[in-house]
Formats: C-alpha cells, structure tokens, sequence
C-alpha cells in the first residue's frame, strides 16, 4: 500500500511512504502507486511509527469487559455491599461473578471469606486486587480452582497458580474472550499495533486460536517453559502476527499490596517487613540459563529495588540480556549496573499517577528511587512503556503523558527532574524504532495533530505550565487511522 502526503513530528513537508506487508520498502516525494495498490491518503497528517504495549495481561484485560469495578473502594463493607448489589441484578445462569480494581492498602476491615460467603451464596466470587497480585474469593471460588479453604486471601504465587485456570470457573472463558476481540479494537483506536502478552497462562496456544488483529508477543512462565515454543520470535498463529516471547519470571510481589521486596521496610507488614521475594536467586539464575539455551529472551518482575538488585545479580550471572519488568525502585548502584549489562526497562508510566502517595507515605526519604525515567535514560538504558493492563488502561497516550508531566491531577509534577520530553516518551512506545524509514516495520499511525514539540528548559528543568500543557496535548491526541502489517486495522 501506499500512503500519500504524510508529515512527520516536527516537519512541514509532505512525503509518501510504499509498505508491503513487512516492512516500509520506500519513503519518497509524490510515490507513484503499483497497479491495484490500495492508496491511502493521509492528507498531510503527521505519521509515526506504530505504538506498543510492552506488558499486558490479555486474558485479565479481556475480562474486564465484564467485570465488576471495585477501584476507590476504601473499606471491606463497602466492597461487600458492591458485590451484594452486582449479584442481585444478574441473572443465575451469568457464572461467576469477577471483580477488580481495590487496593489493600488504605482498605479498611479485614477481608474474609466468610464474609464474602454470606452475600454471595454458592455463586463463584473472585475480587483481583488493582495490581494483579491477590485476589478475595468465597468458598465457591476456591473450590472451584482446587484451593483449600481459608479464611483470608490468595496472593502471590498462589493466586498466579490459580489465576491461570480462572477460566475454568463458570462463565469466565465465554466472557474473556469476547472480550480480547473488544480489547484489540480499543487498543488499534488509540494507535497500539503491537503488545507483549504476559498473561499467566499458555498464552501460544491460547494466541492459536484468537483472531490476531495487531502483532502479539507471547510469554511463557516457568511453568510452562518445558512446553513453550522457542526461540523468540517463533511464528505462533497462522497470520504471522502472533510471536513466541520471553521467559517472564515474577522476582517479588507489589507496592500496593506491600509485597514488592524491598531494601527499606514498609513498617512491620509484609514477610520480615520488607516484602518478598517469589523465587529463590539460584533457581532464578538457572531460568536465566535455560532461557539462553532455547533462544528466549527474559523478562524479570521486580518492583523493589532488592528484588532489582536479585535480579541483576541473576542476569549477570547467567550473561543474559533482557528485561527488567516494572524497575520501579533503584538505587544509583542498581541503574549503573542494569546499564552495564545492557538491560531494557519495561516500565508502566501510569503507575506513578497511583503510586505516587504510597511511596512517599511509605518511603518518605527514599521517595526519589522510584520512577526514575530520566535517569534511566541519562544512564543508557532504554526505557519500553507498557501499562501493565488491566492494572492501567492500554492507553500509550496516557504512558506518555504520565512520562512528561508525572502528575494527573491539580498538583505540580512529583519529581520533575525525571520528566521526560515529548519525543524521548515516544520513542520509549514504538518498539526500539525511532522514525518511519525505510526497512523498518510497516506499522504507521496517522495522527490529527503533532504532540511531540520538544519543552524549552529553564534552569535544566522543565516549567510546570509547559509539561502540563504537553502532557495534555498529548493525551488529547486524535488517532485518524493505524495500519497493521502494511494494512488498515483501524479508521476513524
């Protein structure tokens, strides 16, 4: 295909730009078409390459659709009158009831299954903490995923054990995966044409059998490795869309629910009080290795800046490269270190917009290790933005708001000197490719307006009023048409 009269970021002059279903194969003044090439007519809107979210979790993102929203629910009581109402007006034969968004810290109460028992009767309940790493069941529900009874939640790798047969509760599958179609249509409007998939699940055969609508990466877990398809980049689905991805291995918990393993303690919670770590530093090493040896890259989860430090010393250890997913607390030791070793950090933007009053409720005097976009990038590591659905929405838009201004609401941005500029938040969502060239991928968005003008410093620092007005231009940002693999995925 060709498309005619595109201008890119910070140009005023027009080119065409021929794609195959590859690669972009010319990018040229006044193209002229091949005969029976679809033409499409950008009309002088700015173009740039395709968007990405590094780290999705589709199946959970998917059910959402049809989940029950529990986010700003601040008290046990008010959780259980929500799911109360929800279960009245549903009818029998809806299965089971998923809810998600609430966040153990600052919830009042104690969240028990008997108390969720005796609202909600036989009918399975499962309520997902917003950061994916607990959930609240009745008894129906544990049964139903072959957990044991208990009076208190699942969390950490006894929820990701069961998250990844939460299909098998009534009701569940037919809702997920209407909703992946739903998922990709949205992601496609906001310019998304490719994510990373770190579901905990086979994700391949489950890619196998979906309609691929952008390009899809597949992780596998340790669980699943022995079975995964390697390496990397191995076609999964018939389109070619869909990939084999990395070894995804899951270092330590999360802040909200003070499980993230840290070097500073969250004040007597937590295992000893800073946390956990979800795998033993030797096994995680060999992983390492074994990813190496079947040709996967990894993907390491750490969100406190120990389990940052366990998971630098593993990579090192094993001469891996890969990814640090979340790098949410590091010290300067642990960024020269990840630098060094030629590490990626997949980072969520939008976390910060959450986390911000917990951290420096928590972490007063250590507050600055946390996000530390710019230098992550003053160091030479390459930043990847994702959002970590459904945690945050798949919106890259709001990524990189979150990157430049590092504030959503009336108050000025919360560390400012790790704000990034417009094209630098960019860049961090396009899969390592800077500009549309020739030989690079044929992913293009069109796009109503140009955003990316650079923010003039004053004193090394960018002014207050001018992150947030390019933190607002960006997220009013108008998709007008993505193309997919040199076709038209989506059209305004």
């Amino acid at each position: 295909m060709v498309i005619r009269s595109a201008r890119m970021p910070g140009t005023a002059t027009t080119v065409d730009l021929r794609l195959d279903t590859a690669t972009i194969r010319e990018v040229a003044p006044q193209l002229t078409p091949e005969p029976g090439e679809e033409v499409l007519d950008a009309g002088g809107t700015i173009a740039i390459p395709g968007l990405w979210d590094q780290h999705v979790h589709v199946g959970q993102t998917a059910q959402g659709y049809a989940r029950l929203d529990t986010s700003g629910v601040l008290s046990v009581d008010a959780l259980l009158d929500l799911v109360r109402g929800a279960l009245a007006v549903r009818p029998a034969s809806a299965g089971t009831l998923v809810g998600f968004g609430h966040r153990l810290v600052g919830l009042s109460g104690s969240p028990t299954v008997s108390a969720l028992d005796a609202v909600s009767g036989d009918v399975p309940v499962v309520l997902i903490g917003v950061d994916a790493h607990h959930a609240w069941m009745n008894s129906a529900a544990l049964r139903g995923l072959g957990l044991p009874p208990q009076e208190g939640i699942v969390g950490e790798d006894p929820w990701f054990d069961a998250v990844a047969h939460l299909d098998d509760l009534p009701g569940v599958a037919d809702a997920q995966e209407h909703g992946v179609e739903r998922m990709q249509r949205d992601a496609l409007a906001l310019g998304v044409v490719g994510i990373c998939d770190m579901e905990w699940a086979a994700n391949w055969e489950l890619w196998a059998r979906r309609e691929a609508l952008l390009h899809v990466r597949t992780a596998t877990y340790p669980s699943t490795f022995d079975r995964a398809p390697h390496p990397s980049g191995t076609p999964v689905d018939a389109s070619g869309l869909v990939t084999m991805g990395p070894l995804k291995v899951i270092a330590d918990g999360a802040l909200g629910s003070r499980s993230a393993r840290c070097r500073h303690a969250y004040g007597g919670q937590g295992a000893d009080g800073h946390g956990i770590l979800n795998i033993d530093p030797d096994r995680l090493v060999e992983l390492l290795r074994g990813a190496t040896t079947k040709g996967l890259w990894a993907a390491v989860h750490a969100i406190g800046d120990e389990a940052a430090e366990v998971a630098l010393d593993a990579y090192e250890a094993a001469g891996e490269r890969g990814r640090i997913e979340h790098a949410q607390m590091l010290t300067d030791t642990d960024l020269a270190r990840m630098a060094r070793l030629g590490l990626v950090a997949s980072v969520q933007p939008a976390h910060l917009l959450d986390d911000r009053d917990p951290t420096s409720d928590i972490w007063a005097d250590i507050a600055t290790e946390a996000f530390r976009f710019r230098d992550m990038l003053d160091a030479g590591i390459p930043l990847a933005f994702g959002s970590d659905a459904p945690v945050a929405p798949i919106d890259p838009w709001l990524a990189m708001a979150a990157a430049v201004h590092r504030s959503a609401d009336a108050r000025d941005a919360w560390f400012p000197h790790q704000q990034l500029q417009p094209r630098e938040a960019l860049e961090a969502s396009t899969d390592g490719v800077r500009e549309l060239a020739a030989g690079g991928p044929a992913d293009v968005v069109l796009l109503g307006s140009d955003p990316f003008d650079d923010v003039p410093l004053e004193n090394g620092l960018m002014p207050e009023h001018a992150s947030r007005e390019a933190a607002e231009r960006l997220r009013a940002t108008r998709v007008l048409a993505t193309v997919v693999a040199g076709r038209v995925a989506f059209r305004a």
